[in-house]
This record gives C-alpha cells, structure tokens and sequence, in this order.
C-alpha cells in the first residue's frame, strides 16, 4: 500500500528544522530542542496492515518518528498493528509498494515458478492450456481460462506457492457437509451435473497469490485455505490443501496465472513453470517446488 506521506498522524508531527545545538538533537520552531533518539513511534499509515521498508523509512523522515524494527530490515516488509512494527517477512529481492488498500510485499524471483506441491511428487496433467483433454480442444480452459492447468492430486493434499507473493484473496466459502463441498458427484456430462456446476461455481475454496509484477496466481476446488489476506509467502510456502469444491468432477487443483485482478478472476496469462514448461494433458509431471 502507498504511504501516504502528506498526512500527519498523531504522535507523528514533524518538526521545522532550526540549527541543532548538537548532532543528535533537533530543534522545533516552536520549542526546545528534541532528542532524535526519543522520537515518538510511527503511527500506522493507512490502518493496520503490511508496509515496505522503503516506504516505511520515506513516512519517518517525513513525520519525525521512527520504526524501531526498520533497523536492519530496509528491504524487507514490516507489519503494523495498531502502532506496533514487527517484521513481516525478509525480502530477498527487496520489497514492493502496492497501491492503496492492497498490502505490500516481497519482489519475486525473476519469474520463476514451481509446480504447486511438494519436491519430488509426481502428479497427472488432467487438462492443459487452450481446451487440452489429451487429444482433443473439447475442455473448458479456453478464454478466460486459456492458459489453466487442472492436475489430479488427490484430495487433502498439501499445495504449495509457485511464487513468493503475498495472499490478495483467501476464500474458504465451503465446508464439509455443505453443497459443493464435495464437488458434483453427478455423472459427468449429464444434465443433473451440468445443473450442479452451474449452482457451484463459485462456490469453490480458493486462494490467490500477487506477485508485484502485475501478476496474480489463482488455486481452485481447495478442501480448505490455510493463508489468510495480506500474508507474505514465499515460494514453496503451503497455502492450503486440495480438493473437490464447487464445479468439480474430482479431486484437482485449477491453476492459472492472471493479469492484474488480486481479488478477482481474470485473463490468464502463459507461463513455464521451471521443471516442467508448459505440460500437456496427459503429462505426469515432477516438483522441484522447495526441493532441499
């Protein structure tokens, strides 16, 4: 989120600089000199929430207050709880500044992305990119969802973040019990299914993932979420485990990479995942995802 540094907050005025009787010291206009080392703590920004440091460090100077966690963690993101800095997570690209209401977080590698689950397990390709259902173009990952993948992994399985990013949107609007929890259960094609998918379709556990390049992952048919919004993760990060929500037929994870859209569903863009380019359905493909 952009701080906004034209707003004084209280507990965080500045001061109009005057010659300082001392190198650690500052003098107000209007009073006595201020000791630098005393300055009131930074009052969070825009509400509570995750900052980056570089941010962070533009706010103090501008307010005259200061962040006692920045020390040391001028690249990375810092959380603010109702005027209290704690260390979000370490950045090893540095951070980003998102715009207002979305939380910040750390760069990404440069476009690297894994498979969503654990090192060395090996999983079918059950739909590819363009319509792809091993032979024909008769699926339904075309439009929107050109550039989706569906891979049969088991129900319950842990998945995991193709990306560092931080979590825009965490919905777990299914529990067990409840329709479409479970999927549709219905015969594939026939009209009692297409008639549940229809009621289902959004009704479907699901989690997405901003990279801070103008690209958002999006993981569908969850049995259950386990990130919440604003959480920075990291490549290889568990998010929440498989399933068969909403429009399913079976247990499988729908992936795609979108534009920009962090709370929504939007166009898919093409990617390479590291291990695996662009696999074809019918494809059995391994993870290096947070491989030792």
């Amino acid at each position: 989120m952009v701080l906004v540094i034209a707003i004084a907050l209280s507990g965080c005025h500045g001061h109009e600089a005057a010659a300082p009787p001392e190198p650690d010291a500052t003098a107000g206009a209007d009073g006595p000199a201020v000791d630098a080392t005393v300055l009131p703590t930074c009052a969070c920004p825009l509400g509570d929430g995750t900052y980056c440091a570089t941010a962070v460090a533009a706010y103090e100077t501008a307010h005259g207050c200061t962040v006692d966690a920045l020390a040391g963690h001028e690249g990375d993101v810092l959380r603010c709880t109702a005027g209290a800095w704690t260390v979000e997570a370490t950045c090893a690209n540095g951070c980003y500044v998102a715009p207002d209401g979305t939380p910040d977080g750390c760069k990404a590698t440069a476009a690297s992305y894994h498979l969503p689950w654990m090192c060395g397990v090996t999983y079918p390709v059950t739909q590819g990119n363009h319509g792809d259902i091993c032979g024909s173009n008769g699926g339904d990952h075309t439009g929107t969802q050109d550039y989706a993948w569906d891979f049969g992994i088991p129900r319950h399985t842990e998945l995991r973040a193709t990306r560092a990013g931080t979590v825009t949107l965490a919905a777990n609007v299914v529990g067990p019990g409840q329709n479409c929890y479970d999927g549709c259960t219905q015969p594939f094609g026939t009209t009692e299914f297409w008639q549940c998918c229809n009621a289902c379709i959004n009704t479907s556990n699901h989690v997405n993932v901003a990279h801070g390049d103008g690209t958002v992952a999006t993981y569908w048919h969850m049995d259950e979420v386990t990130v919440h919004t604003g959480q920075v993760v990291q490549q290889g990060d568990v998010l929440g485990y498989s399933g068969t929500s909403g429009c399913s037929s079976g247990p499988h994870l729908h992936f795609q990479v979108m534009g920009d859209c962090p709370g929504g569903y939007c166009q898919s863009v093409p990617i390479d995942f590291d291990e695996a380019g662009a696999p074809a359905c019918g494809d059995n493909v391994t993870s290096r995802n947070a491989c030792p």
